[in-house]
């Protein structure tokens, strides 16, 4: 049987620590953990307190998750690379990834890909200093405007030990529009000297099938919007894969049921008001609801709830259909 494992990709604001231990309490299938991005401060400010709540190893126990930083400044990654060391994070991961405008205009995230001599500085200085049991892995799109700049940047990942290399086939400028770039993709999948994983556009088993069918390289999918659609999707996929049975209709209800309870109970137990907890609530209905294509209507309705009381009667609906 292939080797292959899911992960859980970064989402801000969406898969926290209260989202992941109820992932991976009720479907399993999810190897790796990622958490949203940590900007650490100049040298010495070091990491936030929500970041540090977030990965503290309490609020994680059982979770295998992966740190991802957000910057381009070597000191800074090495700072917070110590803070999170004495947390128990020997692996860590660079975000080459993020689009969002507000980050690539600091030249972070992909906008780090548009500075590729300093880019590879960046790598030179953290391997120089980085502990030789820490991991390091790295997130990244093809390039900032074109696709064609991929081949120097794989260039520059190759010259270094990455311990794992996960590929999003788009450029920053197209956001999470537009088709994947697997022609690109390709180099990476023939190319790469580090384990490769594919993220990007996998929304259910069928998407899964045709990348792992092109590319007999990938040993690691990462899910994020379709995941987030679909909690029990890598559970699934890999029950087909080990020829077990599949779960009934009623026994994936019991499990839906179990992990809206599981994260209604987790964001209590995390946030101080009810409106907190409201306001989380409707932003992962935001995904799972488009598991629901056939009561659109009630959807909407459930996005409209004013109060927790309202939105659980309306919750309790949708998940008994």
């Amino acid at each position: 049987m292939r080797e292959l494992i899911f992960s859980l990709a970064p989402m801000e604001g969406i898969t926290g620590y209260v989202y992941r231990n109820a992932l991976k309490r009720c479907y399993g299938g999810v190897a790796r953990f990622y958490s949203p991005f940590i900007s650490p401060g100049h040298a010495g400010a070091g990491i936030t307190k929500r970041d540090r709540r977030d990965i503290l190893p309490e609020n994680n126990a059982g979770v295998p998750l992966i740190p991802q930083l957000l910057t381009n400044n070597a000191e800074d990654f090495l700072f917070a690379a110590e803070i999170l060391r004495d947390y128990g994070y020997k692996e860590l991961n660079l975000n080459l990834g993020c689009p969002s405008g507000t980050v690539t205009a600091k030249k972070k995230g992909s906008g780090f890909l548009s500075e590729l001599t300093a880019l590879r500085h960046f790598f030179e200085e953290v391997f120089r200093n980085l502990p030789a049991d820490t991991k390091l892995g790295v997130k990244t799109r093809l390039g900032v405007k074109d696709p064609a700049e991929f081949p120097e940047i794989l260039k520059i990942y190759n010259d270094f030990p990455l311990s794992e290399l996960i590929v999003h086939p788009r450029i920053q400028k197209e956001f999470y529009r537009g088709t994947v770039h697997l022609d690109m993709f390709a180099l990476a999948a023939e190319g790469a000297k580090m384990p490769l994983g594919y993220n990007g556009d996998l929304i259910d088993e069928e998407d899964i099938d045709r990348i792992l069918e092109r590319f007999p390289a990938v040993s690691h999918i990462m899910l994020g919007r379709g995941l987030l659609r679909d909690p029990m999707l890598p559970a699934r996929y890999l029950r087909r894969l080990r020829g077990a049975a599949a779960l009934s209709a009623e026994e994936e209800k019991q499990q839906r049921h179990a992990f809206h309870a599981a994260l209604l109970q987790g964001y209590r137990e995390s946030f101080l008001y009810e409106n907190a907890t409201l306001c989380r609530m409707k932003e992962v209905w935001d995904y799972l609801g488009l598991a629901f294509p056939e009561q659109e209507r009630a959807v909407r309705e459930l996005k409209k709830s004013k109060t927790l009381g309202e939105y659980e009667l309306r919750a309790e609906q949708l998940l008994t259909l």
